[in-house]
């Protein structure tokens, strides 16, 4: 029967392609990052995969857990990975692809069936709608556990800060990049909202500052805590209509405290 495409995941990734094709293919990581699969099971060892290697995947879909067979179709760590199923259903297929670009990587998948009579057929065109539910949570888990294997390894520091972190962005681009934000308020002059990063401070640090200044308000650098390596940065990012419109990054450099900026106000940047 004919291939019917069932879903479709894209996303640009701001991290090197080997880390993000490490993250896909070796189970140390999937087993961490996805809900869905409990085990694979290899006849060797999983350093000699290639294409063509069967294996039995144990997977949870829902409440039961299922032993599927499965083959590496193809096999092209970083470029490309398709991973063929077979079920009663029919034979499903899941294609990776990813890119190299400016940013980082694009990630794609595809994932379609063909199934094994019409009525699988026609239960198929009427519930694929539900891959997208099963799908996607399992993407933005493994985009959130890339960034955070990222940062367990090289952390950010200010160079990254720079060459990644722009006026403009949008929130969503920020948390894609960064992760979500330690506190947000507003600034004190302008009141407008202001996020702040207290990148690797433990998780109960507080900025005892900021409650000086007034209630919401998410402005005031630790710089006792920079210099004790409580925090190693301390990055502010303003917002102005859903979108960067300042940046300042405090950090030591030397043993001296330093404060990067990147403002749209009067478009410089200074150190």
């Amino acid at each position: 029967m004919k291939e019917i495409h069932c879903y479709r995941f894209e996303s640009e990734i701001y991290t090197d392609i080997e880390l993000v094709s490490e993250c896909l293919n070796k189970d140390e990581h999937v087993l961490k990052w996805s809900t869905q699969i409990i085990e694979n099971m290899y006849d060797g060892s999983e350093e000699d995969l290639k294409e063509g290697i069967a294996f039995i995947t144990r997977q949870k879909i829902g409440k039961k857990v299922y032993e599927l067979q499965a083959k590496y179709t193809k096999y092209e760590p970083p470029n490309y990975v398709t991973v063929e199923t077979e079920t009663k259903e029919g034979v499903s297929k899941t294609e990776y692809i990813l890119e190299k670009t400016p940013e980082g990587t694009n990630f794609m998948v595809n994932v379609s069936l063909v199934p094994s009579n019409w009525l699988y057929k026609l239960v198929t065109q009427m519930l694929k709608w539900s891959f997208k539910h099963i799908f996607d949570e399992q993407f933005e888990n493994f985009i959130e556990y890339i960034y955070q294997i990222e940062y367990e390894r090289f952390g950010f520091d200010n160079e990254f800060i720079k060459e990644n972190l722009n006026i403009g962005m949008t929130e969503s681009e920020v948390i894609d990049l960064i992760g979500e934000a330690d506190a947000v308020g507003v600034d004190a002059i302008n009141t407008l909202p202001n996020w702040r990063y207290d990148m690797g401070a433990a998780d109960d640090y507080k900025n005892e500052f900021d409650k000086q200044l007034g209630r919401g308000i998410v402005d005031s650098v630790d710089k006792d805590a920079i210099r004790q390596g409580i925090v190693k940065m301390q990055l502010f990012i303003g917002w102005r209509n859903g979108v960067i419109y300042q940046i300042f990054n405090n950090y030591l450099e030397d043993d001296l405290l330093v404060t990067y900026r990147l403002s749209s106000e009067d478009n410089r940047t200074e150190k």
